[in-house]
């Protein structure tokens, strides 16, 4: 009997580290393509701006090798975003030319949203309400990116938030920044390190900065501001999460 429970034991154990993992490769390969649609975009905004086209080469790289490893740990759930993934992660499809007036094809578009949709939807799924500070610093660090990514793609057609279809809406900008920060604040709150209380504080500051024109599509686009304070705040989230991994 003790050692039927003992074995039980060990198997939860693994059981729940196993779809820990998971999810915390599903997050981070989240995080990476966000970052690689919003670069994408850029590169269109800017009509050509090579940085932008770098930072979209390494990011999307990130994504692919963070889609092997959520495979290898876990078929299943890759094989439901394994079918689009390989339609979108490869470097043909950066495509904006001087020829095309650095347009994004609508074909392209239509793939990337429903991909950061479905990404997203997997994310909502799995978030479990016990997670520590690292992982809930790593949500709020992934809802301003799936944020800014959506923004981004509006701000890129010229059709604005007309282009969105009622399919597009798993994307609720204004209920995840809602949720975002009532995160941040809780978070914030109960933190008890001097440094990392800095830091998030700094976070607050420059999403309130940002906010309104990032989930407020009829706003005038300000992409460059948008684009920089976001990575500021991807930058002092990671900073933070760094700091609790050596506690």
């Amino acid at each position: 009997m003790l050692k039927l429970c003992r074995d039980t034991i060990i198997f939860m154990m693994m059981l729940l580290s196993h779809t820990a993992l998971s999810n915390s490769l599903l997050t981070q390969h989240a995080l990476a393509t966000s970052q690689a649609i919003s670069a994408f975009y850029m590169y269109s905004l800017t009509e050509g701006d090579d940085r932008y086209q770098r930072e979209y080469s390494i990011a999307i790289e990130k994504a692919h090798l963070q889609f092997l490893a959520l495979k290898k740990d876990d078929w299943q759930l890759a094989l439901e975003l394994e079918p689009l993934w390989d339609r979108i992660h490869g470097a043909n499809n950066f495509e904006p030319t001087i020829s095309s007036g650095y347009n994004v094809s609508s074909y392209i578009r239509f793939e990337l949203r429903k991909y950061l949709d479905q990404l997203y939807y997997m994310h909502t799924q799995t978030i479990d309400r016990d997670i520590n500070l690292n992982e809930q610093l790593a949500f709020i660090s992934l809802d301003i990116e799936i944020l800014s990514a959506r923004f981004f793609d509006v701000a890129n057609d010229t059709m604005g938030a007309r282009s969105l279809s009622g399919g597009d809406m798993v994307i609720d900008p204004v209920a995840i920044a809602k949720n975002m920060k009532i995160r941040l604040q809780k978070i914030q709150s109960s933190v008890q390190v001097a440094s990392i209380k800095s830091k998030l504080r700094a976070v607050a500051d420059k999403w309130k900065f940002i906010e309104e024109c990032v989930i407020d599509y009829n706003q005038e686009p300000a992409y460059m501001l948008v684009y920089y304070n976001k990575n500021k705040i991807n930058s002092l989230i990671s900073e933070s999460r760094d700091i609790l991994a050596v506690l």
